[in-house]
């Protein structure tokens, strides 16, 4: 076991690139969120009188202007100050790009959930999923409907991220490779917490089987 424990210690550098990405892609959108959007349609912008709604059916381009996160769509309806939604999204940042089928921000909650085809990608770095929530105003995001990356390689069926602290939970059945060896879940499945530590300036990880009860608390009422 602790042969075992020691490669996986050394390894661990390996997850630095995939879960930093994805902490920067959740800190872009937590100051102040959704607060300043610019809207600029692709084409034609349709107003409902009665409802309120916009609908851009040839696509547009959105701006969080506080952050510099750009949201692309093909077909984008919104609501001022309450929601926008969006077909074939594409959302551009220093953190890299995340692709959807659908997405939709609820401006008053802060919660933005996106579904279909999702990826978040950058250089040779890929994370797919079936699902994900981010939940602006408590900084957590979940992944769900399995959670699959490559350049690293790991999986697991959802991933929990403290976009505060960088702070990782893989829950149910997980594996984790790199080229000394696999780590898996147990059968009946399990969690891996990835604690998020600097080494030298550089930002590392510390897996435990043995989650800490300050993080579950963090993700209390979603797990």
């Amino acid at each position: 076991m602790a042969d075992r424990a020691s490669v996986f210690h050394r390894s661990r550098l390996s997850l630095t690139l995939a879960l930093t990405l994805a902490t920067a892609l959740f800190v872009a959108l937590a100051a102040q969120p959704f607060a300043s959007l610019t809207v600029s349609p692709a084409g034609r912008q349709l107003f409902d009188i009665a409802t309120g709604v916009t609908t851009m059916p040839d696509g547009g381009v959105i701006t969080d202007q506080s952050t510099g996160v750009e949201l692309s769509a093909t077909h984008i309806e919104y609501l001022a100050g309450a929601f926008v939604e969006a077909r074939g999204a594409r959302v551009n940042g220093d953190f890299g790009v995340v692709t959807a089928q659908s997405l939709r921000l609820d401006l008053q909650s802060g919660v933005l959930n996106a579904s279909g085809g999702l990826s978040l990608a950058r250089g040779a770095l890929t994370i797919g999923a079936g699902s994900l929530a981010y939940y602006a105003n408590r900084q957590v995001a979940v992944f769900g409907g399995g959670v699959v990356a490559t350049g690293p390689t790991f999986e697991a069926d959802r991933l929990y991220l403290d976009a505060v602290t960088g702070d990782v939970l893989l829950v149910g059945n997980y594996s984790f490779s790199d080229s000394l060896f696999t780590m898996t879940s147990p059968e009946e499945g399990g969690r891996l917490e990835l604690r998020m530590v600097l080494r030298d300036g550089e930002p590392s990880y510390d897996a435990a089987t043995e989650v800490r009860p300050e993080l579950l608390e963090r993700f209390d009422g979603l797990l």
